[in-house]
């Protein structure tokens, strides 16, 4: 035995001296990770999806029964699709005011707890009180396609005013736009009215004046040159100076 391995295991014994198994194992299996063992390599890929990526990407509202799915992404958003309870959708009422409203169907938890049944379907809502069933028209676009589909939702008297609310105020605008038209009707009508008593007042007018004219051309007896020059002459009155300025001053003032 050469000298360098005596030195090896002496210090060994020494290292070790008065301890037991395990302390031992822990010290050795230590030294061997840091001194001996290669770090494996990182297999997992920079780019990778989850099970979720693959639910969004190939996810859809409604199904056909014979849809099974020719890829395994397809066969996974499939199966969760089965996993889902259709009689009634929770919705979320968010941006209730610009007319956009999220509908999904239940999931097993949610039956369970009445949500969507019992409670109020609003994600923001657990009202019991007063529920109300709707059968929305939902609209969404699936794949580039338009597509719609009747769901059931039962909501809270609030949570329905929000659900109705683009509906509500288009038909406060249709009528208040009957109303105008109304009114422009009635205006127009009156309008008519008023010209049309007015032609008739001024008709009635102008007969009279007429009838007054032809009595006046009957009671008209033309005057001959004998009447005329043995009628006197006309005496013209002539006004003083004082009379002429406040004739021309009343006429200035005029």
């Amino acid at each position: 035995m050469s000298s360098s391995k005596r030195s090896i295991s002496q210090c060994f014994k020494n290292e070790f001296h008065g301890t037991d198994a395990y302390t031992r194992h822990k010290k050795l299996i230590a030294d061997y990770v840091q001194y001996y063992r290669l770090k494996q390599p990182d297999k997992t890929p920079s780019i990778y999806k989850t099970e979720l990526d693959i639910l969004h990407e190939n996810h859809k509202f409604v199904r056909e029964d014979t849809d099974n799915g020719s890829t395994w992404e397809q066969r996974v958003a499939k199966k969760y699709y089965d996993a889902l309870f259709k009689e009634y959708a929770i919705c979320e009422l968010k941006h209730y005011k610009e007319g956009k409203i999220a509908l999904r169907w239940r999931i097993e938890r949610e039956v369970v707890s009445g949500k969507g049944q019992f409670i109020c379907a609003s994600t923001r809502c657990d009202s019991t009180e007063g529920l109300k069933s709707w059968e929305v028209n939902f609209g969404y676009i699936e794949d580039g396609e338009k597509k719609n589909e009747l769901v059931k939702v039962r909501l809270c008297p609030g949570c329905s005013d929000k659900l109705n609310y683009k509906t509500k105020m288009k038909l406060a605008k249709t009528l208040k736009t009957a109303e105008k038209e109304k009114k422009m009707k009635r205006r127009k009508r009156s309008g008519k009215s008023n010209s049309d008593k007015e032609e008739e007042s001024s008709s009635s007018r102008g007969s009279s004046s007429d009838s007054f004219d032809y009595e006046e051309e009957k009671n008209f007896v033309p005057k001959t040159e004998q009447s005329i020059w043995s009628q006197p002459l006309e005496k013209k009155e002539e006004k003083s100076k004082e009379e002429e300025y406040e004739d021309y001053f009343a006429d200035l003032l005029q």
